[in-house]
């Protein structure tokens, strides 16, 4: 693949570039793995924020060198970032050691997804990738056990109206752990709306693999579904992208054992080829030489790379400028990643129920908001 050609073109800064905070960031997350030039340009509260934002403050404060120029700035900011992030993840792993006890006294097994199942994996210290809550992939058949085990053990429940919605409009469920401070517990039954794609979760949870965490054993997803699950899971995060999830992809493809025939198999099956297209896009935009020679193959077609390129962006971070509040963001998003039937059924699909289920319950809201 021809990496200085396409809609993911990365341009290169010039001497007064307006981005020399994202610069920088990239830089010390490992492009050149140093503070590079325009370091006397940088605000450090600004450049420590952009870091939170992106969620890899603690990788930045791992890279960045104490004896360079203005780290006695910089460096505070980020180390007390990572402090943080290190109390709230010991906080989601004491939950998550907690519910896979109960769970397993009642054998309901489980597969870890997202975050939680990078650590140890992808990331060798837990600090250096935070996270907001812990996923579990069940099977949809288990849930009832799962809301009557917790139940028992005073773990917060949707209420009838939340589980009907979450399982009209979503793919999971929103447990809340007792005492404090609490945290979130999403379960669940598939990576993505039956609508949008086809995934198979029987495949996932047959094909997990063993993983430690903290001394105890889990099952995470395989290398293989595990790249489609973050790929996909970036792409449908288009309206403000993190840069935590390019790194994610960047160390699992340097890291990871994958069967290239079999992602494309997958891919097509799922429905998510554009997904996967657009997500290692935005990592070889963002770290050039990421992707393995096998990855080539993925790419957007013409159409869909001219629609990405009517929102190009100089900012190195950003695969295309934000479109989160903008009036076209869904329908950008359908065209730039859907294949166009899935855009039609799940179109159709939820303005059905979401005109139902306004009609049935006016003045009811959500009290769990999720995450798409």
């Amino acid at each position: 693949m021809n990496r200085s050609e396409g809609a993911f073109r990365l341009r290169q800064p010039s001497a007064m570039t307006p981005y020399a905070h994202e610069h920088l960031m990239l830089n010390l997350l490992g492009r050149d793995a140093g503070w590079g030039d325009g370091v006397a340009d940088i605000q450090p509260a600004a450049f420590v924020d952009l870091c939170r934002r992106h969620r890899v403050a603690g990788l930045v404060y791992q890279r960045a060198g104490r004896g360079m120029a203005r780290a006695e700035e910089i460096l505070p900011g980020l180390k007390e970032t990572a402090h943080k992030t290190l109390v709230d993840n010991l906080i989601l792993l004491k939950a998550l050691h907690e519910v896979a006890a109960v769970l397993s006294e009642e054998g309901i097994g489980f597969v870890l997804l997202k975050g939680v199942s990078l650590l140890g994996f992808l990331y060798p210290e837990i600090q250096l990738r935070p996270m907001t809550d812990l996923d579990l992939l069940i099977r949809e058949k288990d849930w009832p056990k799962v809301t009557d085990t917790l139940k028992a053990r005073s773990y917060r429940l949707p209420t009838e109206d939340e589980e009907r919605h979450f399982s009209e409009i979503w793919y999971h469920q929103l447990i809340e752990t007792p005492g404090t401070p609490s945290t979130n517990l999403e379960f669940h039954w598939n990576l993505e709306s039956v609508e949008r794609s086809r995934i198979d979760p029987e495949e996932l949870i047959r094909d997990a693999v063993p993983c430690e965490i903290e001394g105890e054993a889990f099952l995470r997803l395989s290398d293989d579904h595990l790249l489609l699950h973050l790929a996909t899971h970036l792409a449908h995060h288009y309206q403000s992208p993190t840069l935590v999830w390019v790194e994610d992809l960047r160390r699992l493809l340097g890291k990871g054992r994958f069967d290239w025939e079999r992602i494309g198999r997958t891919a097509r099956a799922w429905g998510v080829e554009n997904c996967l297209a657009y997500s290692l896009g935005y990592a070889e935009r963002a770290f050039p030489g990421t992707l393995p020679p096998e990855a080539g193959r993925f790419r957007l077609s013409a159409g869909r790379n001219f629609i990405l390129g009517a929102f190009r962006t100089e900012n190195p971070v950003l695969p295309h400028r934000p479109l989160e509040g903008r009036p076209l963001r869904h329908a950008v998003s359908m065209l730039l990643l859907d294949r166009w039937r899935d855009a039609a059924r799940y179109i159709a699909v939820h303005a059905f129920l979401r005109t139902a289920h306004a009609a049935s319950h006016p003045r009811s809201l959500p009290r769990f908001t999720g995450k798409p």
